[in-house]
This record gives structure tokens, C-alpha cells and sequence, in this order.
């Protein structure tokens, strides 16, 4: 026991020294991390990935409830693929210019969600560069990054349709109605052949009700995350600077804050002033608050 409890002292005393050397020796070698200043965001050397670019026709409409499946969708393509972000906006479009079942949409999400890592160097190495919408003499080389990778959800929505609905069209008709003439027949049919093959040709163990039940339920909730007044006015290219005006009112502003409504001015606000009857010279009262008028 004594040994116990000379023991403790010392290791109190070992630790408390240890702490007291570290705080020393940090405070006595400390450096700053750099003297330069941040970079803006905008800097060459920033590493943010480009935006894929908005494939739409000209005022085309997008339906409101398919915003949901959209972003579930893009979400489930792999990152690995390609170093351009995918765009919402253009899975929003394909979405509505295809105008599928519930079913077809939650069987395409449960084929991308169900690829392998594999699957990215498979599609990279082998896909076709002849874009539709190349000009006929690049100055660049054609390359893979160059090809949109929305063409994975365009694909498997094929797919999709293709097994749950027996009238099914050619790709070049899919290629133009709901691809926009983005993509070539033979990008689209080798996304398609590299799906199946990724998957093991098994579309009928993805049909499962509870796995379409689940799949219904993620775009539902991505639904209910997202709010649409930001996604129209971020794609109209307004931004944040569009306000609901009225009096009483809130509008919701980036994050999801509630954010108050555009504070009243002098010119929109309407001040009555009464005379106070006992002391008229130089005082009024402003909704029964007295204030000097310095006169």
C-alpha cells in the first residue's frame, strides 16, 4: 500500500511537469503557419472541381416534383467518374423531359447505387469521345473528362424503362428527346453495356419492393431538404438578391435561415406625431413617447 501511494504522487508530478514543459516549449516555438494571405476562392490554384454545364433547351420548363428524384439521382454518381461536378439543373430536365414512373426513377437510382469502384476506370477507359455536340475541328484533344457524366442517369433510366415498360424506343430517340443531342448513340449504349456489366445483369434482384420503397423514400427526403425558391433563383442566375416583399412577411435565405423581411424606410414608413397639450413649445409626442424637435 505504501508503495501504491508513493507511486501516485509521482506520476501527478511526472504528468503535471509534462504539461508544463509542453505549454513551455509550445509558447517558446511557436510559428505562425504562413505570413502570406488566404487566397480568394476564385485562385488558379484553387481545387474545386468545374460544374458541368447547363444542357437545356432554350426556356425549357422543369416540373417542380421530380426536384426530389433529380437530386437523389445526381448524387448517386460516383465521383470518381469524371472531374466535372455534375449539374442538378441537367438531371432536373432529363427528369422531366422523360416523365417516368415513380418505379423507373427509383429502379435507375438503385442501378447507380449499386456500382462498384470498378466501375469508373471501366467507363473512363472505354468510353466514346465523339460528342454530337463537338465542333468538327476541336482545338483541344478530345478527352474523357469532356464528356458530361449526367449520362450515367440518362442511361439507367433507360435501363429502367426498358425493363418495367415493353414499349421502349431507340436510343438515338432517347438520345434526342431526353438527352438533349448531348450525347452520342454510342456513348449512351456503352454506359448502358457498362451498367449491366457492373451490376452482373441483374435488374430483376433491384425491382425488390422493399428497395424501390427505399429509394422512393431518399428522393422524398431529398426533396424536403432542398428548397426550391433558391434552386430557381440560383438557376435564373438571380441569386440571393431576389426578395419577397410585404409587410409581416419572412423569406428564406442560404442555409435554410429565416431570415427577417426588408426593413421599412422613412419613405415606406408613415410617422404621426401628436402635440402634447400640456407642453406644446418644442416637445411632441411620436405614438405616445416624447421627444425634442430642437426647436
Amino acid at each position: 500500500m505504501a508503495e501504491r501511494e508513493e507511486a501516485v504522487p509521482a506520476a501527478r508530478s511526472r504528468s503535471s511537469s509534462c504539461a508544463s514543459f509542453d505549454d513551455s516549449y509550445f509558447y517558446q516555438n511557436y510559428v505562425p503557419l504562413s505570413n502570406l494571405p488566404t487566397p480568394p476562392l476564385g485562385h488558379s490554384n484553387s481545387t474545386t472541381r468545374p460544374s458541368s454545364l447547363l444542357l437545356l433547351f432554350p426556356n425549357e420548363p422543369l416540373a417542380p416534383a421530380l426536384l426530389g428524384p433529380a437530386i437523389h439521382l445526381t448524387n448517386l454518381i460516383p465521383s470518381s467518374t469524371s472531374l466535372i461536378t455534375p449539374s442538378r439543373t441537367t438531371v432536373h430536365a432529363i427528369l422531366t423531359r422523360a416523365d417516368l414512373p415513380i418505379e423507373i426513377l427509383a429502379l435507375a437510382a438503385c442501378i447507380l447505387d449499386s456500382l462498384s469502384s470498378r466501375f469508373a476506370l471501366t467507363w473512363r477507359l472505354g468510353c466514346p469521345l465523339n460528342t454530337p455536340t463537338a465542333p468538327p475541328a476541336p482545338p483541344q484533344e478530345p478527352h474523357i473528362d469532356n464528356v458530361h457524366p449526367e449520362v450515367l442517369v440518362l442511361s439507367a433510366l433507360i435501363l429502367g424503362s426498358q425493363f418495367l415498360d415493353d414499349l421502349s424506343s431507340c436510343t438515338q430517340t432517347y438520345a434526342r428527346d431526353w438527352g438533349c443531342s448531348k450525347w452520342s448513340c454510342e456513348q449512351i449504349n456503352f454506359t448502358q453495356r457498362c451498367l449491366l456489366e457492373n451490376i452482373g445483369y441483374s435488374l430483376l434482384p433491384l425491382c425488390e419492393e422493399s428497395f424501390i420503397k427505399y429509394a422512393v423514400r431518399d428522393m422524398e427526403r431529398a426533396a424536403r431538404r432542398s428548397e426550391t425558391a433558391i434552386y430557381n433563383s440560383a438557376r435564373d442566375g438571380h441569386g440571393s438578391d431576389s426578395k419577397t416583399e410585404g409587410k409581416g412577411m419572412a423569406v428564406s435565405g442560404p442555409g435554410a435561415q429565416i431570415t427577417p423581411a426588408e426593413t421599412p424606410t422613412l419613405e415606406k414608413t408613415c410617422l404621426h406625431f401628436v402635440p402634447c397639450p400640456e407642453q406644446f413649445s418644442g416637445r411632441w409626442e411620436l405614438y405616445g413617447t416624447a421627444t425634442d424637435t430642437g426647436g
